[in-house]
């Protein structure tokens, strides 16, 4: 089973705090030195919340905003363990780094990029000495790997926030090679570099893909055991997912690649007809979609048409087929369907050859494609036998497959490994279980499942320790 990413999670509580002072960092960068009591451990509607906390880096907290002005109505209901973000017309939410966290100060740094536009850049401006805040998070903290040689950060102007931190509170001593894309030479920042570190600016248009993904391929590749953390405009990030994962084939425990803001000018992409959420979405405002689209995108995953386009562009549909070892008939019905949902470009006799369109980049994501081609699509397959499993009162799964779901996972480590990563959503559920008085004199309990791991977890956090077995 491959090695995952580590998270801490946290208690997620609503806080205000208000505005202490504003100041400029750069012509494009503003920050908002934030303050108040809910930082530390307070009381709301008789339930105690602890103390903020954000120890990663990269962590983020989502701020709670109106369009119409009236916060209270905008604002999600605290539950005793979460928050239940309850109907809003006029609620809006953006997610922001803290640039620094002082606790001793009761303060926390935000740090906006001026690009004048957008609510909280809005906020940020007007924002005077006492005005209010409300925010959630962070959910959760990135744990970095203890032994590293050395660590990339790459990013765009809405990435300094983060990398900023990380240099100047050092959660890893090893040397940090820094690249940041800004949109003029005036915002780039003074960063806390040391002996053995590096840093390239480089000017470009914001969610420029072509300019991220040359930097990060002029980047030199360290010796040593290293880790490589991304964030910028998602799509702009597509081609350096690709390179990192693909041709530097890191692990995923050695690369975090965030997608931190998403372009309104990008072409809108149909979405894949027929899978559950698209279902749900549409039933309620016209007829049931066709699952046609959706399988023909599992098909091309399953068959290598995506990564074969993307490794080499410009194939024609007969060189495609003769890749593949598929008979050119089969990739001439396949290609129309990919072409209309901009899976693949340039499908017409006479072009230029096939290239991946934008919902082909997406693919190349490993968690992108699990909906087409890992476990989510195999549930969602084995839901074709719904109507004889409801009649004899069988499971789906095992009429599709000759086995109960235990029994397929128990001989599939990949698989298992796959339920295990899904799994850990669960840690956000479980603060009321834990807190629960049935685990006062618990002296031993028994864990199975692909669960156990995220149980486990969230009875640390709660101080549990019961032996296990």
């Amino acid at each position: 089973m491959a090695a995952q990413r580590a998270y801490t999670t946290h208690p997620l509580v609503l806080r205000r705090v208000t505005v202490r002072r504003v100041h400029e960092v750069t012509p494009k960068m503003r920050r908002v030195v934030l303050g108040g009591d809910d930082l530390a451990a307070f009381t709301r509607d008789g339930t105690g919340h602890p103390a903020f906390a954000a120890p990663g880096f990269d962590d983020h907290v989502k701020l709670i905003l109106a369009a119409d002005g009236d916060i209270r109505a905008a604002l999600p209901a605290q539950l005793p363990y979460g928050i239940e973000w309850t109907p809003s017309e006029h609620r809006l939410t953006r997610d922001y780094t803290p640039r620094r966290v002082d606790l001793d100060a009761g303060e926390l740094h935000l740090d906006f990029v001026v690009h004048g536009e957008g609510p909280a850049e809005a906020w940020s401006a007007s924002a005077r000495e006492g005005d209010e805040l409300w925010f959630v998070g962070p959910k959760s903290s990135l744990r970095l790997p203890e032994r590293l040689d050395w660590i990339q950060l790459v990013g765009d102007e809405t990435a300094l926030p983060a990398i900023g931190r990380f240099l100047d509170e050092r959660p890893l001593d090893a040397p940090a090679h820094v690249l940041v894309t800004v949109s003029d030479a005036s915002a780039r920042q003074e960063l806390a570099l040391r002996d053995g570190d590096t840093v390239t600016w480089v000017v470009a248009e914001p969610g420029d893909a072509a300019a991220l993904d040359t930097a990060v391929r002029a980047l030199p590749v360290p010796e040593g055991e290293g880790y490589v953390w991304a964030a910028a405009e998602s799509r702009a990030l597509l081609p350096v997912r690709r390179y990192l994962q693909r041709e530097r084939k890191l692990p995923k425990d050695r690369l975090n690649i965030t997608g931190y803001w998403h372009r309104e000018d990008s072409p809108a992409v149909p979405e894949a007809e027929g899978t559950a959420e698209a279902g749900a979405q549409a039933s309620a405002v016209g007829p049931v979609p066709s699952p046609l689209p959706w399988l023909a995108v599992r098909a091309a995953v399953q068959l290598g048409v995506v990564d074969a386009v993307a490794d080499a562009p410009g194939l024609t549909a007969g060189a495609l087929a003769a890749r593949l070892g598929v008979p050119v008939a089969g990739i001439d019905v396949l290609l129309p369907v990919l072409a209309a949902y901009d899976v693949v470009v340039g499908a017409d006799e006479g072009g230029s050859g096939l290239r991946l369109g934008t919902a082909g980049e997406e693919l190349l994501d490993e968690h992108e494609r699990e909906e087409y081609a890992g476990h989510e699509a195999e549930l969602l397959l084995a839901l074709t036998h719904l109507a004889p499993a409801l009649r004899g009162g069988a499971s789906p799964w095992r009429l599709a497959s000759g086995a109960t779901l235990h029994e397929t996972v128990s001989q599939d480590a990949e698989r298992y490994g796959e339920l295990v990563e899904e799994c850990e959503q669960l840690v956000f559920l479980l603060g009321g279980l834990t807190a629960d008085p049935l685990w006062e004199g618990v002296g031993s309990c028994l864990l199975t499942g692909p669960g156990s791991a995220s149980v486990l977890a969230a009875l640390a956090d709660a101080g549990l320790r019961p032996r296990l077995r």
